[in-house]
């Protein structure tokens, strides 16, 4: 039916139109195509959808049985009404499950498909974008002066106000990363209980106070290359108390910062000059370590991590245990795999 731009997808998961029965949610950022698929099952079911009409499936299983997405989108619901199928594809190749029903689509149940990257001429991709009663929906991670409706819609419902100052030391440390930004604006606003506004050393204070003091070296060592300083100071950062989760949180914010800011530079912009387009505003220090970082990845080679990373989140926000050790894989990788690093 059509392809739904990035910009524009919001806009039109609002505001659903009729005949639309197929969703593919996609893109590099895993926080966004799991908010946009969750906001399109509240569209489809409601804002507290009956757990007997929204069924979950992952990709893994369909892969080995195609033939059991088209079993559960045929059966009858037991007692009436709309239902939805959301799958999360985890990098799996579902078009053999999903093709049977774009032939004969299921009455009253809408399928949404929660993916990553999927380049254009894909078999999935291509069936979304031309079948009809189907679209694609791109997710990419917003520019960094996007993001002023997400924080202020957060602050609105605490009734707290944010002061400029605090606001650009918001996204500098969190970079264009819905999922850590809201986990780490949640963090923000209980701190500040009580009172009207929030500034900048409220920010300081919060996400980046004393527990938390290594983490912007352990990610500067490891995104140069410098194996043996990223794992010691990891290795200090637990020792210490540190939470795994924050990390990895972090870890994709400034990844997700440097793949913007390659995108300008890869546009033929010095790096003075992206980061004035995505308005960052950084303390002289930190400046000097981004341009260094910049300067030794591609948006290729970010985008892989960050994948990966994603991934990780994924299984933190799953199995809380294994944080510790998943953001401990998370430095090493990008360490060792770092373009700077000659062994």
């Amino acid at each position: 039916m059509s392809i739904i731009k990035n910009a524009a997808a919001d806009s039109f998961i609002e505001r659903l139109p009729r005949g639309v029965q197929f969703y593919l949610v996609h893109g590099p950022d895993e926080g966004l195509t799991h908010e946009r698929s969750q906001a399109i099952v509240r569209k489809v079911l409601g804002e507290n959808p009956d757990p007997l009409r929204l069924v979950r499936l992952e990709g893994d299983g369909l892969a080995r049985d195609p033939g059991a997405l088209a079993e559960e989108a045929y059966a009858v619901s037991m007692f009436g009404g709309s239902r939805a199928i959301w799958i999360d594809a985890k990098g799996r190749e579902l078009f053999a499950a999903v093709n049977p029903l774009f032939a004969r689509p299921p009455d009253d149940c809408a399928i949404i498909i929660k993916c990553g990257q999927i380049k254009k001429g894909n078999a999935l991709r291509s069936a979304f974008e031309t079948m009809s009663g189907a679209v694609s929906i791109e997710c990419y991670s917003d520019k960094l002066n996007a993001l002023g409706p997400l924080i202020d819609g957060e602050l609105q419902n605490a009734g707290i106000a944010l002061a400029p100052e605090a606001r650009t030391a918001v996204l500098a440390m969190l970079g264009a990363d819905r999922t850590a930004l809201r986990s780490e604006m949640t963090k923000l606003m209980l701190f500040a209980q009580g009172k009207r506004r929030i500034e900048d050393r409220d920010v300081a204070a919060v996400l980046s106070g004393s527990a938390q003091s290594g983490v912007d070296d352990i990610i500067d060592r490891s995104l140069v290359g410098d194996l043996r300083g990223a794992a010691e100071c990891a290795a200090r950062f637990f020792n210490e108390g540190g939470d795994g989760d924050y990390l990895i949180n972090r870890l994709i914010a400034r990844l997700t910062l440097l793949f913007q800011i390659r995108v300008e530079m890869d546009q033929g912009r010095t790096f003075d000059a992206g980061c004035q387009a995505l308005s960052i505003t950084l303390p002289a220090d930190a400046r000097r370590s981004l341009a260094q970082q910049a300067e030794c990845w591609s948006s290729q080679s970010v985008t892989k991590r960050l994948a990966a990373l994603r991934d990780a989140s994924v299984k933190v926000r799953n199995e809380s245990r294994l944080s510790g050790i998943l953001a401990a894989r998370g430095i090493w990788a990008l360490a060792s795999r770092s373009p700077s690093r000659r062994d």
